[in-house]
């Protein structure tokens, strides 16, 4: 106990108190907003003390990237802090075109709560209705709380919010602890008809019937591929979940300009790698898109076209036949509009009549697109001695700088806080399970059996 206590004076001694880091906000919301023009930096008191109740930021250069470069998908999710304080850390996170996070806004709260769920969205409706005329209809990927599902549908009650498939399956997973089940699920999971989804569930139903009352629990709308209506690229589960939680635990020992600082730096050095990666690149696509095009390319040449006018093409193989439009930009295998990117049958179209199929891609996947994702510039913030102590509030509310903002209320219990490890499981699918032919129990193959085979005399 001594020792994290001297581990605790000298964090401070170093970067400043918690304490010390609360009465600093006001102004380093002035100064994200002075050195870094457009964006947004807002922090709220509550109560005749002025205690902190939440911090919102959003830099200008993630808001250009998202709105002119990024695909219309959003990801939202939270990380608990463990800091002498406690909160929680709230994020919303695009994906750039080579499919890495691209946070577009966070926030810090003194609780998880559905109010403060309905605030941080709130603030990024109003950030992106101020930023562009015509917003896109957004996709919207979560784990679906009451408080987000409620302020998602008041604040984007067009948008499509489905659930992260990790959360998804790991309930279903959890709920039925069957691996052969487990195993279906995700066939249906990926499954790109009605037809093939429902087949599956079937086969679910003949070994439990309880699946039936799972899937009124987990409407298939709201998460499988063959019946979501939003558009998400492939791009099923959350990505940001283990980002935040890093962010969290690197930053859990900072006060919260330092911890917000810590995110700064992260998002800069991003901008700067990835704008400077990008330069390299001579190809049309970013680099994961230009290997699932290729792969397709490679696959299309097992196919049989009949070309039946100047945009509509059937292409034939062994197993089915599908229909390609490639003025529409649709196949009736589903992939191409739900991935982004021609699939085999599209590509074979296209090379039929002489066309690129790289250039039918959706833009967001080109390099262009991703130069232009980080074209802008997260600039740097002066040292904290170099803060004026006098300012004027930000236009969007919040307090003003001369504001003096105390710690919440809550307190993380004495002692030196647990440290978690965060296990991500794979996200594919996972391994076909084997059932023996002459016991017909899971887990070996016939040729492994132990079963003995009983013997009758003739």
């Amino acid at each position: 106990m001594q020792a994290w206590r001297g581990k605790e004076r000298s964090m401070a001694a170093v970067h400043g108190t918690f304490e010390e880091g609360y009465r600093l906000l006001p102004a380093y919301c002035e100064q994200i907003r002075k050195t870094n023009p457009g964006s947004i930096a807002l922090v709220f008191a509550t109560g005749q003390e002025n205690c902190f109740q939440r911090l919102f930021v959003s830099y200008r250069a993630s808001i250009y990237g998202f709105i002119n470069a990024c695909r219309p998908l959003l990801e939202l999710d939270r990380a608990h802090l463990k800091g002498k304080y406690l909160g929680t850390l709230l994020c919303a996170s695009a994906i750039d075109a080579d499919d890495a996070m691209f946070p577009l806004a966070f926030a810090i709260v003194d609780a998880e709560t559905d109010e403060n769920w309905m605030w941080f969205l709130s603030e990024l409706r109003k950030l992106l209705g101020v930023n562009t005329e015509s917003m896109p209809r957004i996709t919207i990927l979560s784990e679906r709380q009451r408080g987000v599902a409620e302020a998602v549908e008041t604040h984007f009650p067009s948008a499509f919010h489905g659930f992260c498939l990790r959360y998804v399956s790991e309930n279903f997973r959890d709920e039925f602890k069957n691996s052969k089940l487990v195993n279906i699920f995700w066939n249906a999971v990926y499954a790109l008809t009605a037809v093939e989804f429902e087949a599956k569930v079937a086969e679910m139903a003949e070994i439990s019937q309880d699946v039936m009352q799972w899937f009124h629990r987990f409407p298939p709308q709201l998460w499988a591929i063959a019946y979501f209506q939003g558009v998400r690229y492939g791009h099923f589960t959350l990505g940001i979940t283990e980002l935040l939680y890093n962010w969290a635990l690197e930053g859990h020992e900072l006060p919260i300009v330092q911890m917000m600082e810590h995110i700064r730096h992260q998002l800069t050095f991003w901008f700067n790698e990835r704008r400077n990666m990008s330069m390299g690149w001579n190809s049309i696509l970013v680099p994961s898109a230009e290997k699932r095009i290729s792969e397709a390319i490679a696959d299309s040449h097992c196919y049989q076209v009949l070309r039946a006018n100047e945009i509509e093409f059937e292409i034939v193989s062994t197993e089915r036949t599908n229909i390609v439009d490639i003025q529409r930009r649709v196949c009736s295998c589903r992939r191409w509009q739900l991935y982004g990117l021609p699939c085999a049958h599209a590509a074979a179209a296209l090379i039929s009549c002489g066309q690129n199929a790289r250039l039918f891609g959706e833009h967001c996947f080109t390099a262009a697109s991703y130069r232009e994702t980080y074209s802008q510039i997260i600039n740097p913030i002066p040292d904290k001695s170099q803060w004026k102590e006098q300012g004027e509030g930000a236009d969007g509310g919040g307090a003003k700088a001369d504001i003096m903002i105390r710690p919440p209320k809550t307190r993380r219990p004495p002692g030196r806080p647990k440290k978690k490890v965060l296990r991500v499981e794979s996200f594919k699918r996972p391994k076909r399970v084997v059932q023996c032919g002459r016991c017909h129990m899971l887990g070996h193959s016939q040729k492994k059996c132990t079963l003995q085979i009983l013997q009758i005399d003739g």
